[in-house]
């Protein structure tokens, strides 16, 4: 168990979670991620990193609690995942 844990990589800071991003976008031939951050949070400093290290397109979503996606950022998603078929 303790191994596992120390494989799970949130607890820990972004430039640690780059590596295991940066060798899964690799490995699943990702065209694109979503990344949604607490709005007022620091993790908004986060994918300010991930833009600048990251060679796909990034789509960030902010929120306030967990809930339904509203119509927005909805249609912002289903723009994203369009974009990402052309």
């Amino acid at each position: 168990m303790v191994k596992q844990y120390q494989q799970y990589t949130y607890p820990y800071s972004i430039f640690h979670r780059l590596r295991d991003i940066e060798q899964e976008i690799e490995r699943r031939n990702i065209a694109g991620i979503i990344h949604y951050t607490q709005s007022f949070c620091f993790r908004q400093i986060e994918d300010i990193i991930l833009r600048q290290r990251l060679n796909v397109p990034i789509l960030t979503l902010e929120g306030d609690r967990p809930g339904p996606i509203d119509a927005r950022s909805r249609m912002r998603i289903d723009a994203f995942i369009d974009m990402l078929a052309y």
